[in-house]
């Protein structure tokens, strides 16, 4: 009877140990045939796409969509790059001292002033974004921000800030409050200990929230069709319009701009990769 539950748990064992990674791989594979199809999509003729028979490997491959689609929005990407950088800085720059007031105020015993201000952030983040466009239309009208790099940096902050303070309130948290105390009795002020002490140990969490801000203002195209209508700038999601028509739809160059619009994020993701996990998972352990 022993020896039959110990052969049981042994194949169970055995099971788990390959069925699991045979099983994420075929998950992961079908995830990932979307971003196949449009790679290879990309490198056929848009007359290719319409007929009836598809194949899965490129039955004429071409590079001049790729050309096609960087002559029409080399300067949408350069746009979008400058409004999700600035996006970024403005969102931790902002949420860094943000979350490290808030965590200053749990360490002073402030947790119902902790706990609204907590609540309020989230609360921002439920709200949807196509409900405040119209009223970043009406406020960018007076202040002169529309159609401008500035105002769509502004605009997807209001996601962005919320977030990264969020994310760095509670990786803040898991710091001792030992190291703070140390910087004080050595005579550091404020300022100081933030800078030098708190800061430096908050780089995971700078480059986690960072990273995920990064992806939603690359991606945004409902502020930056909103924002921008009518006007000379053009990011990138809102430059994917260029190739659709009353009647037709040029494929080809559309996929190809999606598939060089994924560059520039999956080399920052693939950068900030070993950060991401070390910043989520001290945020989970104390927040």
């Amino acid at each position: 009877m022993n020896q039959h539950l110990t052969m049981q748990a042994f194949w169970k064992r055995r099971a788990r140990r390959f069925l699991l990674p045979i099983g994420g791989l075929v998950i992961t594979g079908f995830m990932l045939l979307p971003i196949y199809f449009t790679v290879e999509t990309s490198l056929e003729p848009t007359s290719a796409l319409q007929a009836l028979s598809q194949s899965l490997l490129p039955s004429h491959f071409i590079l001049s969509n790729y050309r096609v689609a960087f002559d029409a929005e080399h300067g949408s990407i350069i746009t979008s790059l400058l409004i999700s950088l600035g996006a970024v800085v403005l969102s931790v720059g902002v949420g860094l001292p943000a979350a490290y007031g808030l965590t200053k105020l749990g360490y002073l015993r402030s947790r119902a002033v902790v706990s609204v201000a907590v609540m309020v952030l989230l609360v921002t983040q439920m709200v949807p974004g196509i409900s405040l466009t119209i009223a970043f239309y009406k406020l960018f009208l007076h202040l002169h921000l529309l159609n401008s790099i500035a105002g769509l940096i502004l605009a997807d902050s209001t996601s962005g800030m919320p977030f990264a303070t969020l994310v760095l309130r509670a990786y803040l948290g898991s710091i001792p409050a030992e190291l703070s105390d140390a910087a004080y009795v050595d005579g550091a002020s404020e300022w100081r200990t933030f800078r030098s002490v708190i800061a430096p140990l908050a780089v995971p969490a700078i480059i986690t929230s960072g990273l995920f801000v990064f992806l939603f203002a690359w991606g945004d195209f409902l502020f930056a069709y909103t924002l921008t209508a009518g006007g000379s700038v053009t990011p990138l999601t809102k430059g994917l319009l260029s190739f659709f028509t009353n009647n037709t739809v040029n494929w080809g160059p559309v996929l190809a701009t999606v598939v060089l619009a994924a560059i520039p994020s999956g080399l920052i993701l693939g950068f900030g990769q070993r950060y991401v996990m070390g910043g989520l998972r001290a945020g989970a352990l104390k927040g």
